[in-house]
C-alpha cells in the first residue's frame, strides 16, 4: 500500500502530470497559450523537434503572464511547449499576433513522435498562406495533441499574444486586428501631413523636426506591425534600416529642440545625443566590415555584451535620460514647458511599459502584444500638434500686429517726411522771395549809390564794394541753400546736372577749360539725403572755387564714376598746386573734413608744388539700391 501511494506521489509530481492542459470548451472565443506554456531557449540552434520531446518539463521554464507570451530578449532559438485538449468539433487554428518572424514552426507530437509539421511566417510564400493576412495563423486540426513552437526571430524574440481558436474566431481577430491598425496608422498618417503642411506654410524648425519625427513615428510602426516585410525580405530589411534607432534619434532631436535643453544643460544636451550616436557611429562600421568578412562587429552591441545589457536596457538608458533633462528644464521653465511634458510623459510611460512587458516583469498589468506605446506616442504626437498649431497660430497673430504696428510707423513716417518736405519747401520760398529779393534789392541799391558818387568820395568807394561782394556772395549762397532744400532736387538725375551746371558757370566765366564726363546713369543712383547731397555740393563747390580763386588753372577734368559699391567724383585741375606738408592759413582742408564726416562720404586732397591738384570724393551707393531704383523706373 504503501509503495502504491509513494509511486501516485511520485507521479503526481513528475513533469508529465504538472503540465496544465489548455483545454478548449468553446472555439468560437480566443483561448489563450500562454497560461499553458512553457518555453526552453537552445543557444546551439541545432535542437530538433525529436531531441526537444524527449526533454523533460523542468528542462522549460514556465511562463508567467496568463494571456500573453513575453519572451523578452532572449538570444537563441526558442521553443514553446503546451498541451490541447479539445471538447470541441471545430478545427483548431493556432493564432499569432506577431509579424516579424523570420519563421513559425509547429509540430504536432503524439506519444513521442511527430505527426504533423506546419510553418508559417515571412519564411512562407504570401500566396500560400492559410488566410490572406500577414498575422501567422496554423491549422492545428481538430485533435491536437502536445504543441511545440520553433520560433526564428533573429537576435531577439518579442512578445506575443498567442490563442487558438476556429476559423471564424482566426478571422474575426485578424480583421479587427488590422482594423485597429490601419486605424492607428491612418491618425499617424493624417498628423504627418497635418504637421508637413504647417511647415511648408510657416517654415518653422521645430514644425520641421516634428514633421520628422513623425515620419521616424511611421515607418517604426509599419516595421513594428509587419507591413513592409510583408513585401521586403526582413533580413535585408532589418539589417539595411534601423527603424527603433532612426525613431529614438528623431524624438531625442525633437525633445533636444523644443526644451532648447542646450541653453540649459550642455551636460545633459551631449548625454542624449552621445547615447544615440553611439548606435550611429558603430552602424556604416558594421554594414561595411559585415560586406568585407561576412560577419558583423556591432560596436553598441559588444559595448552593451561587455556592462551585460542587452538593447532593451539601452533605449530604457536613452528614454530615462530624456526624462531627466525634462525634470532639469522643468524645474527652471514649468509654464513654458507644461503642455509638452504632460505629452512626453504620457509616450514616456507607454513606452517604458511596453520595454518592461518585453522582460516578463510578473508585477506588470497584461498588455497584449506590448502595444502600449500606440495609444501613448498618439495622444504624444496629437497634444504635440496641438501646442505646435496654437505656437504657430500665436506667432501668426503677433506678426499680423507686428505688421500693423510696422505699417503705422511707416504711415505716421510717410507723414513726418511730408511735413519736413513741406516745411523745407516753404523756407525754401521764404529765402528766395523774401531774403533773395532783399539781398538783391541792396545789391542794386549800392550799384546806384557807386554811379553817383563815381568815385568823388574815394573813402566810401571800398565800402561800397564790400557791400557789393558780399551782398552778391549771399545771393549766391542763399540760391545754393535754396536748391539743397527744394525736394524736387533730391532725384540723382538734378544732382549730377546741377554740378555740371555749376561747374561750367564758375569756370567758363573765369576762362578754364572744362573736361566734364560722367559714366554713370541717374536712374541706377539712390536718392540723396538733404544733408548728404548738401555737403557733397558745398565740397563740390569749394574745389571750384580753389580753383578759380588760387590754382591759376587753364584747365580742369571733373570725372564721375561708379566703383566698388561707391559714387567717385574726381575734381582735378593743371595749376600750380600747394605743398601739403606746409602749414596753411586757410580751414578747406578742415572744412572738406568736416563736410565729409557729416555727409557720411570720404574726401581726399592730392596736390604738388607745379603739378595741379585734384579732389576725390567717394560716397557709399548700396547695390540694392540700384536694383530698387532700377524697379521703380520699370514700373
Amino acid at each position: 500500500m504503501r509503495s502504491l501511494i509513494t509511486w501516485i506521489l511520485l507521479l503526481l509530481s513528475s513533469s508529465t502530470f504538472s503540465q496544465p492542459v489548455l483545454t478548449i470548451t468553446d472555439a468560437r472565443k480566443a483561448n489563450p497559450v500562454a497560461a499553458h506554456a512553457y518555453y526552453l531557449e537552445d543557444l546551439t540552434h541545432k535542437l530538433t523537434v525529436e531531441q526537444v520531446s524527449r526533454y523533460p518539463l523542468d528542462s522549460f521554464k514556465r511562463l508567467n503572464h496568463p494571456e500573453v507570451v513575453q519572451l523578452g530578449f532572449r538570444q537563441g532559438t526558442i521553443w514553446l511547449r503546451f498541451t490541447v485538449e479539445n471538447q470541441t468539433q471545430a478545427d483548431l487554428y493556432l493564432i499569432s499576433s506577431y509579424r516579424r518572424y523570420e519563421q513559425l514552426d509547429v509540430f504536432l507530437v503524439d506519444k513521442g513522435k511527430v505527426v504533423n509539421r506546419f510553418q508559417a511566417g515571412h519564411a512562407e510564400p504570401f500566396r500560400n498562406k492559410l488566410i490572406p493576412s500577414a498575422t501567422p495563423i496554423v491549422r492545428l486540426g481538430p485533435n491536437p495533441k502536445t504543441v511545440y513552437l520553433r520560433i526564428f526571430v533573429g537576435p531577439n524574440a518579442y512578445g506575443d499574444y498567442l490563442h487558438l481558436g476556429d476559423i471564424g474566431q482566426a478571422y474575426l481577430y485578424n480583421r479587427d486586428f488590422i482594423r485597429w491598425q490601419n486605424l492607428a496608422l491612418g491618425a499617424y498618417l493624417v498628423v504627418f501631413l497635418f504637421g508637413l503642411v504647417l511647415y511648408l506654410r510657416l517654415r518653422d524648425s521645430l514644425l520641421g523636426w516634428y514633421t520628422l519625427l513623425m515620419a521616424s513615428i511611421l515607418l517604426f510602426y509599419v516595421d513594428f506591425y509587419g507591413y513592409i516585410v510583408e513585401f521586403v525580405e526582413y533580413a535585408y530589411w532589418q539589417k539595411t534600416i534601423p527603424t527603433v534607432a532612426i525613431y529614438q534619434l528623431c524624438w531625442s532631436v525633437f525633445h533636444l529642440k523644443f526644451l532648447n535643453l542646450k541653453a540649459y544643460s550642455r551636460f545633459l544636451y551631449w548625454s542624449v545625443l552621445g547615447l544615440n550616436m553611439l548606435f550611429w557611429v558603430g552602424y556604416p562600421l558594421t554594414f561595411i566590415n559585415e560586406l568585407i568578412n561576412g560577419e558583423p562587429f556591432n560596436l553598441l552591441g559588444y559595448l552593451l555584451h561587455w556592462a551585460r545589457l542587452d538593447w532593451g536596457h539601452w533605449i530604457l538608458v536613452v528614454l530615462l535620460t530624456l526624462f531627466i533633462s525634462l525634470i532639469y528644464v522643468s524645474i527652471q521653465n514649468f509654464n513654458g514647458i507644461r503642455g509638452y511634458a504632460l505629452a512626453f510623459i504620457i509616450s514616456l510611460g507607454s513606452m517604458i511599459i511596453s520595454m518592461f512587458a518585453l522582460y516578463e516583469l510578473p508585477w506588470l498589468p497584461h498588455v497584449p502584444y506590448n502595444n502600449a506605446f500606440v495609444p501613448g506616442t498618439l495622444i504624444e504626437i496629437l497634444i504635440l500638434g496641438y501646442i505646435l498649431a496654437e505656437r504657430a497660430s500665436r506667432e501668426r497673430r503677433q506678426q499680423a500686429i507686428t505688421q500693423q504696428q510696422l505699417i503705422a510707423q511707416l504711415q505716421e513716417n510717410i507723414r513726418q517726411r511730408d511735413k519736413l518736405l513741406r516745411i523745407r519747401d516753404e523756407i525754401a520760398r521764404d529765402l528766395h522771395d523774401e531774403v533773395g529779393a532783399t539781398l538783391t534789392s541792396i545789391a542794386i541799391s549800392t550799384k546806384l549809390v557807386q554811379k553817383k558818387v563815381n568815385g568823388q568820395q574815394p573813402d566810401i568807394q571800398p565800402i561800397l564794394d564790400q557791400i557789393k561782394a558780399d551782398s552778391e556772395d549771399t545771393i549766391h549762397s542763399i540760391r545754393d541753400t535754396v536748391w539743397t532744400l527744394n525736394p524736387d532736387n533730391d532725384a540723382p538725375a538734378r544732382f549730377l546736372e546741377r554740378l555740371r551746371t555749376v561747374a561750367v558757370q564758375m569756370l567758363n566765366n573765369a576762362g578754364i577749360l572744362l573736361d566734364f564726363a560722367c559714366d554713370v546713369a541717374a536712374d541706377t543712383l539712390p536718392p540723396f539725403p538733404m544733408e548728404q547731397r548738401r555737403n557733397l555740393y558745398l565740397v563740390y563747390k569749394e574745389a571750384l572755387h580753389n580753383i578759380v580763386k588760387h590754382a591759376q588753372a587753364s584747365q580742369v577734368r571733373i570725372q564721375i564714376s561708379r566703383e566698388s559699391g561707391q559714387l567717385r567724383i574726381l575734381v582735378a585741375d593743371n595749376g600750380r598746386g600747394f605743398d601739403r606738408t606746409v602749414q596753411s592759413d586757410g580751414n578747406g582742408l578742415a572744412n572738406f573734413r568736416k563736410r565729409a564726416a557729416e555727409g557720411g562720404f570720404s574726401v581726399q586732397v592730392r596736390s604738388l608744388e607745379g603739378a595741379g591738384t585734384a579732389v576725390e570724393m567717394r560716397v557709399p551707393v548700396r547695390e540694392a539700391d540700384a536694383v530698387i531704383i532700377n524697379q521703380q523706373t520699370a514700373l
